[in-house]
């Protein structure tokens, strides 16, 4: 069976073919399925919706699997409305219809698929070959022929990652010439060890992969560390995971993996928390490749970490960079401002807890001004009395400014001093908190760019 799955048009362009799209494919090709991939939101990928439904329609798949991102969804909405309405089965997946999945029937999908997709893709194909029932595979919601909302057990977390299909089997359908000009294979774009995060930010929509921390076997990593390394001779890895650090005793074990079998100059980069480090931990990464590492920290006053449930103190932070450092680690920590519970008060202690870090802190987090995602309780809170529910399907909130290139000092200044998301106001901050909020961005970009070497080219401002 003919599968098509697509990335939709996004003004906020990939340099790499996204995990979570390699995986689904990754289990279709597993499944027997003939599949081809449209990345649209590829750097380099220069066709229109004309383009994309025409190839559409000469592939002629039995199904179109949709990915869906909340920021650019009205983006992909306008391309379904290209693609509705004929003989394939429409399915939308991804992070967003996995919060609205009712919506996203309401906009031309004839099925939604929540949660993890690569084992429920597969079975939507053996539904529609007459080998299982709709209503019986979990996260799935469609209409009946009466016209009413359906919906099938809840989507399941797969428990044993080691079953999934390792994603460098689909970087052929991937056309590198959509990331690279020169048409060299494209690198991916990281890699997962785990899924899931047990925190609970106020913030933070993690519908998909959801609260159970659950990881791949050692074994299993390094096979595919070094399946890539043999395919495009990559040795240096993102890692994805949002709770690396989240099993101490896995992590070890993992470590050590990584030093017995890896065999090429391995290195590795980290997000994870400042209380779920120690400075051992930290030492055995170091030994393993680790070379960077970011911690979200998001904001410098305690006060607003405890009204955002972060469940880190301001002291974790500084005792995290300091362990780093010892260990001779690059460091970044993300800030995001604007949250609905700060004053100028707030964001004062956090611009000079920013000053307190900045010698440990070789990159801040670029922008950062907070957006409510659907799912998320400060969503839930606050979309009603500040009047942006269903702001993603707005056309004034799908705009995208793109970085300007690095020799075009000035612009490139002021991108990341006028950070676009501050001017969709989704709280209605006051003069003194817009102003407080351009402060930490400045304070932010012009360490960065010191960093860079780049300050003294802009000159005083």
């Amino acid at each position: 069976m003919r599968v098509l799955l697509i990335n939709p048009p996004s003004p906020e362009q990939l340099g790499s073919p996204l995990l979570g799209l390699q995986y689904v494919a990754a289990s279709l090709l597993a499944h027997g399925c003939e599949v081809r991939v449209i990345d649209a939101a590829a750097r380099h990928f220069l066709h229109d919706y004309d383009w994309i439904v025409n190839e559409a329609d000469s592939f002629d798949p039995a199904i179109i699997g949709v990915s869906l991102f909340t920021r650019w969804v009205w983006h992909a909405y306008s391309l379904v409305e290209r693609l509705k309405n004929k003989s394939w089965l429409l399915v939308s997946g991804g992070a967003h219809t996995s919060v609205r999945p009712e919506e996203t029937l309401n906009h031309g999908f004839d099925l939604a698929l929540t949660g993890e997709a690569e084992f429920g893709l597969p079975r939507i194909v053996d539904w529609l070959e007459g080998k299982d029932d709709l209503g019986q595979i979990p996260g799935t919601v469609f209409r009946k022929p009466t016209g009413t909302i359906a919906y099938g057990p809840p989507s399941k977390l797969i428990e044993n990652l080691d079953e999934l299909p390792p994603p460098y089997l689909a970087q052929s359908l991937f056309d590198p010439r959509w990331y690279d000009l020169s048409g060299q294979e494209t690198a991916p774009g990281g890699i997962l060890t785990s899924r899931g995060c047990p925190a609970r930010c106020t913030f933070c929509a993690n519908a998909v992969t959801g609260r159970s921390f659950r990881y791949r076997s050692a074994q299993n990593v390094t096979d595919e560390i070094n399946a890539w390394h043999q395919r495009c001779g990559l040795t240096y890895f993102p890692c994805w995971d949002d709770a690396l650090t989240a099993n101490t005793p896995r992590l070890m074990e993992l470590c050590a993996a990584i030093e017995r079998d890896v065999q090429f100059p391995f290195a590795f980069g980290a997000i994870t928390r400042a209380n779920m480090v120690t400075r051992d931990l930290l030492r055995t990464m170091r030994r393993a490749g680790l070379m960077h590492v970011n911690f979200g920290v998001e904001s410098g006053d305690d006060g607003i970490l405890k009204a955002i449930k972060k469940g880190v103190r301001t002291d974790h932070v500084v005792r995290a960079l300091e362990w780093a450092k010892e260990e001779g680690l690059m460091t970044a920590c993300n800030f995001m401002l604007g949250f609905p519970q700060e004053t100028p008060v707030e964001l004062e202690r956090t611009l000079r807890f920013m000053e307190r870090i900045a010698p440990m802190v070789d990159s801040f987090s670029t922008m950062g001004v907070v957006v409510p995602f659907p799912g998320t309780p400060m969503y839930d809170e606050y979309h009603f009395l500040h009047g942006f529910t269903n702001w993603w399907k707005r056309p004034e909130y799908s705009r995208y400014v793109s970085p300007p290139q690095v020799d075009d000092l000035d612009r490139y200044y002021r991108y990341y001093i006028d950070d676009a998301n501050l001017d969709l106001d989704f709280f209605h901050y006051n003069a003194d908190t817009r102003q407080s909020i351009v402060e930490c961005l400045r304070f932010k970009a012009e360490h960065n760019l010191t960093r860079m070497g780049l300050m003294p080219a802009l000159g005083v401002r």
